[in-house]
């Protein structure tokens, strides 16, 4: 059974007080590693923050979206690109895999920013990850999105709880200034095993142009493009 609430700030409250209760969450490494935006200090979380507003090349793009990753390309497993079209977007999709977790990048190449964002933990490190000794409340679910995204509020999360081969898990919804964000959280360890992020709509084609004028791009390139779904096999938990 599904249920869907919105967190209220005294529920907020007593969860920020549980969440310093629990040595295990605090120590918890996919919170910290993984699953982190990047790492620098002046990074944030938010794709809404990585941008030139200029064309950008292939290179720059992937450049851009490893930049959010907070990895190097050293560091990448994996790696393969796709162009798409999109109401007049040239969108230039990226995936990669790093330490065996599956990240994903829509890249509008002309207005050199990112548009979209995904990441999943690799089951093998899911279920390998040390359980809490009480299962995370949605009140404490709720004060880890927040930790991420500090210029939200309790008012704009919404989150539902289900259930999945005897694991709970928490989705939280919310959209923050130009961004929509869905985070799903693992009740039994405390680890956001997946994330994914997208510019509004109204954000996304405010003022957009269909032509790219900047002959550096080039949209023909195709050593990395791949149709096949099978260049990455890994079964993922399914809400």
């Amino acid at each position: 059974m599904k249920t869907k609430k919105k967190i209220t700030a005294a529920a907020l409250s007593l969860s920020l007080t549980a969440l310093l209760a629990v040595p295990a969450l605090a120590a918890e490494p996919s919170t910290e590693s993984a699953s982190e935006a990047p790492a620098s200090a002046s990074a944030s979380f938010s794709i809404q923050d990585y941008g030139s507003g200029q064309a950008l090349t292939d290179e720059e793009a992937i450049a851009l979206a490893l930049e959010h990753t907070g990895f190097t390309q050293d560091e990448v497993d994996r790696q393969r690109t796709e162009y798409d079209s999109d109401d007049g977007l040239d969108i230039l999709e990226v995936e990669f895999i790093i330490d065996s977790d599956e990240y994903d990048y829509g890249i509008d190449l002309n207005n050199g920013r990112i548009v979209s964002a995904s990441y999943d933990m690799s089951d093998a490190k899911q279920y390998n990850l040390p359980a809490l000794s009480a299962s995370l409340t949605d009140s404490e679910a709720a004060a880890l999105v927040l930790e991420k995204l500090p210029e939200a509020t309790d008012d704009d999360l919404w989150i539902e709880a289900d259930r999945d081969d005897g694991r709970v898990y928490y989705e939280v919804d919310l959209t923050v200034g130009d961004v929509e964000y869905n985070f799903d959280i693992d009740a039994n360890t405390g680890s956001i095993v997946s994330w994914d992020q997208e510019l509004t709509d109204r954000s996304l084609y405010a003022g957009q142009s269909s032509t790219n004028t900047d002959s550096s791009v080039n949209y023909h390139h195709s050593d990395d493009h791949h149709d096949d779904d099978d260049w990455y096999e890994d079964d993922r938990y399914d809400d």
